[in-house]
C-alpha cells in the first residue's frame, strides 16, 4: 500500500492558490528523486479543484513524492462530496465545501479516483 499524509482543512482567501508546504514526514531518502544530471526533484503540490460537478483536472502525472489536493469549491449548491480511492489508498473522505483534502503518493502506479455520484469528477493520477 502506498504511503500517504492525508490532511482535510479550510480554504481561506489567501489559499486560493497551489499551497506551497508540501508534507514530507512519510518520505524517505529512498523516495528521494534525481534527474538525468544528478540534480534532486522537488517534490510538487497539485490540485483537483471539484466544482461545478467537475474534477478539474481529471487527469494528473506526478512524481513519487508529489502531493495531490482535492478542493471542494463547488459552490452554487455548497454540497459535501466524498472522494473515493478506487486502490484504497483510503477510507472515503468527505470534503465539504471550502474544505480540501491531500494525499502524498509514494509509490508508483495508476491511481482511480470516484466522486459518486457524478462521473465527470471522477480523476486519475498517474505517478511515476
Amino acid at each position: 500500500m502506498a504511503g500517504c499524509i492525508g490532511d482535510n482543512g479550510d480554504i481561506t482567501e489567501e489559499e486560493n492558490e497551489t499551497p506551497v508546504d508540501v508534507p514530507d514526514e512519510n518520505i524517505s531518502e529512498d523516495d528521494v528523486l534525481v534527474d538525468e544530471n544528478g540534480e534532486v526533484i522537488e517534490p510538487q503540490v497539485y490540485v483537483i479543484r471539484l466544482d461545478r460537478y467537475t474534477a478539474l483536472p481529471n487527469y494528473l502525472e506526478i512524481n513519487r513524492g508529489d502531493t495531490v489536493y482535492w478542493r471542494n469549491e463547488q459552490s452554487e449548491r455548497k454540497l459535501i462530496f466524498e472522494v473515493i480511492s478506487e486502490d484504497g489508498l483510503w477510507e472515503e473522505q468527505r470534503i465539504n465545501y471550502g474544505m480540501q483534502f491531500n494525499y502524498t503518493f509514494t509509490e508508483a502506479g495508476t491511481y482511480n479516483f470516484s466522486v459518486p455520484p457524478w462521473h465527470s469528477m471522477n480523476s486519475t493520477v498517474i505517478v511515476k
